[in-house]
This record gives structure tokens, sequence and C-alpha cells, in this order.
């Protein structure tokens, strides 16, 4: 049976955004994905400087935004994507002070003061080395993985989801599987399974728990090249996290920069380099004629320099997967009628009994009739039945030594052909004014 399955995601919070943007950055809330910058900016004397310029301008890109700083020589920039960034600060009377690769994770918000000295605005201090950024404003704890580890990672099927389990305290949950519920079959620091809330981009790729005791399902993830990074957070979530129980699994996505980038890709895997399943090899099935193929392409740059980007990927799948069956079919004997030697599990005969025979006892009770030597008599099998019967496969191996049973072993072929396409355009209206809209779309048939 072939069952199509499509599902499609469109983040159209063009308008939200374009709304959001007619006020300052400052004033605006901090995003489920964005990063944070604020500092304070002071003399060698360690007294604040008000109004000086500082511009943070995002590397890729190169889109600066610009602040001052208020009386109290504090500075703050919210709603900043990830990425690497260049900071500038400038001021009458002092040098200009220059730090870059501030490199902004998924969600962090960092304290970043710079210290003035007094000579020429025209002069510069570059500041190149200093130690690593640490979240100081939020407590809330997670694990980052950025793209090239998600990239170089080896991944089955190259899902996301299987990365979860890089973060301290993540475990699988025995007999389901990573892929189960799109993704959610894990715990984190204890919590229930199936509850954890996925984000692509700030927006919800998961739905709800399905009421008390019930589990969350991924409806959509991007490409594994469409990913920028993401964050596992299990602790201290912040106010606007809280649409499920569990862990949070904050995903971005890349966006085009000023120039041009791309990347292509092929996996695949054949029998010929495969080992078989341990079930399979013991009864002598063989591997299968399968095919698995994962190969695409990504690209993203500017539309228009310093204002408008695209990125975009396609990946199809091709796949003949196998799917080792093992089971219980009527042996030779028992498709003509003889039940002499099927047993329960404790050794006793399985007693067959004939639906035409009986009688009541003096309790009223009806009685059924065994047949003789657990036989069903030759003139009592129904000629279509037995035809029926002999399009049963045969056992492969004689199963358990008691019952008989699980006497079949069989690698079936599955089909799972698809395609996965995403699409994202981000424009700058001004420094202050920013929109992205986002599309994707999966689509595969499954007969298995």
């Amino acid at each position: 049976m072939k069952r199509l399955c499509f599902s499609f995601s469109l983040y159209a919070i063009f308008a939200v955004l374009l709304v959001a943007s007619m006020f300052p950055t400052s004033a605006t809330a901090q995003a489920t994905f964005t990063a944070q910058v604020r500092g304070v900016v002071q003399d060698t004397s360690k007294a604040v400087v008000p109004r000086a310029t500082v511009t943070i301008t995002n590397d890729g890109t190169q889109v600066p935004e610009k602040t001052t700083t208020d009386e109290l020589g504090r500075y703050i920039f919210n709603g900043l994507a990830p990425a690497s960034y260049t900071l500038k600060v400038e001021v009458s009377g002092f040098k200009t002070v220059v730090r870059s690769n501030v490199v902004l994770r998924v969600g962090q918000q960092i304290d970043l003061d710079f210290t003035l000295e007094l000579g020429e605005i025209t002069s510069t201090v570059e500041v190149t080395a200093e130690s690593t950024l640490l979240n100081s404003v939020s407590g809330a704890l997670g694990t980052e993985v950025t793209n090239r580890y998600i990239i170089d990672m080896p991944l089955a099927g190259r899902g996301i989801t299987e990365l979860a389990y890089l973060a301290p305290g993540t475990t699988e949950v025995p007999g389901m599987g990573i892929s189960m519920l799109g993704g959610t079959t894990f715990t984190s620091n204890g919590q229930r399974y199936g509850t954890a809330e996925f984000r692509a981009d700030g927006a919800l790729t998961s739905s709800p728990e399905g009421g008390e005791g019930g589990n969350t399902t991924v409806k959509y993830q991007p490409l594994i090249e469409n990913v920028q990074e993401f964050k596992l957070q299990n602790n201290n979530f912040s106010a606007e996290f809280g649409n499920n129980g569990g862990t949070v699994v904050n995903i971005v996505t890349k966006s085009g920069t000023n120039e041009f980038h791309g990347s292509g890709w092929y996996f695949f895997q054949r029998p010929q380099f495969d080992a078989n399943s341990f079930f399979a090899n013991r009864d002598g099935e063989s591997k299968g004629d399968y095919v698995h193929d994962q190969y695409g392409a990504s690209v993203g740059g500017p539309i228009i320099k310093k204002k408008t980007f695209f990125f975009t990927d396609f990946e199809k799948t091709r796949d003949r997967s196998p799917n080792l069956i093992v089971s219980t079919v009527p042996t030779d004997l028992q498709k003509a009628g003889d039940f002499s030697q099927t047993f329960n599990a404790d050794g006793t005969l399985q007693q067959i009994f004939n639906p035409n025979a009986g009688h009541y006892d003096a309790d009223g009770n009806w009685i059924r009739e065994p047949f003789a030597g657990n036989k069903i008599p030759s003139n009592l099998l129904d000629p279509v039945a037995m035809k029926i019967m002999n399009l049963c496969p045969a056992p492969t191996q004689a199963g358990d030594p008691i019952t008989g049973r699980n006497n079949f072993t069989k690698n079936v072929i599955g089909s799972s052909p698809g395609y996965h396409y995403d699409f994202k355009i981000d424009h700058v209206f001004t420094d202050k004014s920013r929109a992205f809209v986002r599309y994707g779309i999966i689509h595969y048939l499954d007969d298995q």
C-alpha cells in the first residue's frame, strides 16, 4: 500500500517583523532564537562615556546597525541573527575601538564592555584577542551545535534529531527509534519523553502536547545543509518558551550573505558495503538488492548587496531499504490439517475442536468435541481454503523448539522516494527594520 506524505512550512512572519521594526531595536523584546549584545562604554579612568556611537556589522551581509550610549554609557542590541559580527565604538576626543570576530550563537545574551583611550577619533584601536564570550545575562542551560559539526557528523538518514544525544543528560528511550514522533522520542534531564519543543527560526515546528500524558510531534525539519546551528535547551527557560513541558530544540537556518556560496552532496548505501543482519544471516536470508541515495545542492547569496539576500536548497531521496520480517507461518502438516505436532509453550498439545460436534453436559454447558489425534479429517477440509492456504510461504527455519513459532524470516525491500526543498529571503529596509520569509516543502511516497 502506498502512502503519500506531504508536509510544508511557510513562516509568513514578514508582516509581524515589519510592524516590530517600527520600534527601536533597543526597545524590542528578545526573540527565541536571536542574540543580544549589551555593555558599557567607559574611559581609562572608569568614567562612563555617554553619546558614543556603537556600530555592529554582520560580517556576512555587511549590514550595519547603530545605537548611541545613554547617560550611563550603556548600549544594547537586540534581535541579532546568530552570526559573526564586528563592533565599533567612536566618539569625539577618543580613539575609535574596533572589535572583530564577535560570534553570537542561538539565543545568546552577552555583556561586552569597551574602554576608550584619549586621542583622535581617526586613530583606531583593534581588539583581536580576548576571552571566549559567555552568556552573562541569562541563566538558561543548553548545548550548542554548529553547522560544521552538523555537516561533518555521520548521520543515518541525515536527520538533525539524532544530534540531540550530544547534549549531557539526553538519553534514548528503550524500544523507540529516534525518528518516531518526528524526533521527540528522547528524554532530557529526567523529563518525560516525547515532550520536546522544536523551533526553526523562532517558529514552532512541533505540535503542542496532546493533553495530560500526550506527546509532541515534529511536523517539519529543515535539511541538514540548511541548518546554521541549533541549541538544545533543557533548563532555566525564559518566558518566551513553555509551549511544551520538555526540552527546547532551537534551530536557526542559513541566510544568504554578500557573497555567493553553495554546496553539493551525495550519500549512498549499497548491500556490497553492508553486513547482513544477525537474524537474516542466521536463517540464510540474503541482504536484498536495496538502494539508498541522498543527493542535492544549496546556494545562497545577494539579490541586492547589503539589502536583499536569498538561500535555497534541494535534496532528492531514492530509498529502497530492507525490512527484516520475523513471523510465524503454517507448516506442511498444519496446511494438511494435522495439528498433532502443534504445542503450547508449556509443552502441552494445542488442542483443536470440531466446530460441528459437541454435546450439553448435565449443567447445560456446551462441551466441544476434539478432533481425534488432533487431525482434521480430509473430508472436512474446504478445497477453496486449501488453495488459499497453499499461498502461504513455507517456513524458512524450525522456529521455537517447543511451539515452532517465528519459523519464517524474510528481507522485504520497501521503497520511499521523495524530495525536500527550502527557500528563504531576507530583506533589510533600514538598520532597524528587517524581515524574512521562509518556505519549505517535504514530499515523499511510502509503500513500506
